[in-house]
């Protein structure tokens, strides 16, 4: 998984913001899928809630986010991931987690797809 410090630098050499992010969820992702001991969940929950490279570039000014809607919908993967995710940490219930990686590979899907339409409104 991308620490904070490695969404930083990465940041600060100019890396894609998307391809970033994606980086981000496929750690996450992996984490996840290879976790041994649900006492070990904790540091792949704060991960998942851990701001990323589009909250380093629009900080204080998320409606102009180009994933300010993938980060507040209610109803969106990203927060049914984190519901899951907590969801999965109180029960420790096996398919809770199958569900989870299953949102988190919809999310990278969506996150690809976002990146795709952002590259063709710039060009």
């Amino acid at each position: 998984m991308l620490t904070l410090q490695e969404i930083v630098s990465k940041y600060r050499r100019g890396e894609n913001l998307f391809d970033i992010t994606i980086e981000k969820w496929k750690g996450i992702k992996d984490s996840l899928r290879s976790l041994e001991e649900l006492s070990d969940l904790g540091p792949i929950i704060k991960s998942v809630r851990m701001g990323g490279a589009f909250c380093l570039d629009y900080q204080e000014n998320c409606l102009i986010c180009p994933l300010e809607s993938v980060c507040k919908d209610p109803q969106g993967t990203y927060q049914t991931i984190v519901k899951l995710m907590y969801l999965y940490a109180s029960s420790g219930q096996t398919e809770l987690k199958d569900q989870t990686l299953k949102y988190i590979e919809k999310f990278l899907e969506e996150l690809t797809e976002y990146k795709e339409e952002f590259q063709q409104r710039l060009h």
